[in-house]
């Protein structure tokens, strides 16, 4: 798994792509995010998004994110899902 990675992969890929980003990841940094968007720069399908405040799960939260934010219930914010569902909208013809 040390030697994957997974934008380098994304580049051989043909459908359309969404990539969301919490900033408060520790998991995947916003340097990871940083290379996605570097790797996929040339591709018009390609929609990458960060958000502010949100963790690996696209959960609000404060401070740096910690493993123990995982153990509390919560909801994927709502600029995440309205953002998602936008997406989806555009690919219809």
């Amino acid at each position: 798994m040390r030697g994957y990675q997974p934008a380098q992969a994304a580049r051989t890929l043909s459908q359309p792509l969404l990539i969301l980003q919490g900033e408060r990841d520790y998991q995947v940094t916003m340097e990871d995010f940083r290379l996605w968007k570097e790797t996929l720069a040339e591709r018009k399908d390609v929609r990458l998004r960060s958000y502010p405040g949100l963790n690996h799960l696209l959960m609000a939260g404060e401070g740096k994110g910690l493993s123990a934010e995982y153990l509390v219930p919560g909801h994927v914010a709502e600029k995440v899902i309205q953002d998602i569902a936008d997406w989806v909208k555009a690919l219809r013809p």
